[in-house]
């Protein structure tokens, strides 16, 4: 969808914006700016998630933290062997020390103990499973103004009026709710519906499209590879084991799997 349509949409209208990870946000935040205090946009949140504003702490890049072929060794990794895992094991008290310090640094500038958003896991847990995200400018003033309003809830329901959360009588009211759910969106749309009928036709059928393996080959064009390039501080070593897949793949180290 262009952006002059995407505007048209949610301009003047009430949403919901399910999700706290960096599409939710950005999301958010257009809906802030378009339509202010008039029509505020509201957020729910499932999982409360580490955000920063940027990787500059205190006068200190936080990439030197984590963002290295060092970092590597902090964590404890499948099939890593006997000297990684000493290593990981070893390394404990420095990565406990990068956490809180990150995590210190984004309490400092960001409301996030305010809005009581602060999340249950650690910063170091979020950075090497890739749960976490930039926060887009002035989201917080947006929150503070008055314009986004934050909502935390596992569950919620469907009504005339737009959305009910778990534990609350009175329903959110929308006229669009917007799914910012990452990966495997067809499986949570499913899950919404109690219904099977519904369940099954709104993802559309698997025959009507052919996914990449591995997001990298079509199983009909196999002679076709596409690396990718997303900007993100994670998809450089993203790239680097998609093009190892893809020279494994080439020097016939296995095949994919037939196409129907």
């Amino acid at each position: 969808m262009g952006t002059a349509k995407a505007t048209e949409l949610i301009k003047g209208k009430r949403v919901i914006v399910v999700g706290f990870e960096k599409s939710a946000l950005d999301i958010a935040a257009e809906c802030a700016l378009l339509n202010g205090l008039e029509y505020p946009c509201t957020v729910v949140c499932r999982t409360k998630r580490w955000s920063i504003p940027h990787f500059h702490a205190w006068g200190f890049s936080l990439a030197f933290l984590y963002l290295n072929r060092f970092s590597e060794l902090l964590f404890h990794k499948p099939g890593e062997g006997f000297i990684l895992s000493l290593i990981a094991t070893l390394l404990t008290p420095l990565r406990w020390i990068f956490s809180t310090f990150t995590e210190s640094y984004i309490k400092s500038v960001t409301p996030i103990e305010k809005y009581d958003m602060v999340p249950d896991h650690s910063f170091f847990q979020a950075i090497t499973s890739g749960l976490f995200s930039i926060t887009p400018p002035k989201f917080y003033d947006y929150v503070d103004k008055g314009c986004l309003i934050l909502k935390k809830a596992k569950t919620y329901t469907f009504c005339k009026q737009g959305m009910i959360l778990e534990g609350c009588n009175e329903p959110i009211e929308a006229d669009i709710v917007i799914f910012a759910t990452g990966f495997k969106g067809d499986k949570k749309l499913q899950d919404i519906f109690r219904s099977l009928l519904f369940s099954n036709i709104v993802a559309g059928s698997t025959s009507t499209t052919v996914p990449l393996y591995r997001e990298i080959v079509h199983p009909r064009i196999p002679q076709l590879a596409v690396i990718g390039y997303c900007e993100g501080i994670s998809n450089l070593y993203l790239s680097e084991m998609r093009s190892k897949w893809v020279a494994e793949f080439l020097d016939g180290g296995f095949r994919l799997p037939a196409s129907n």
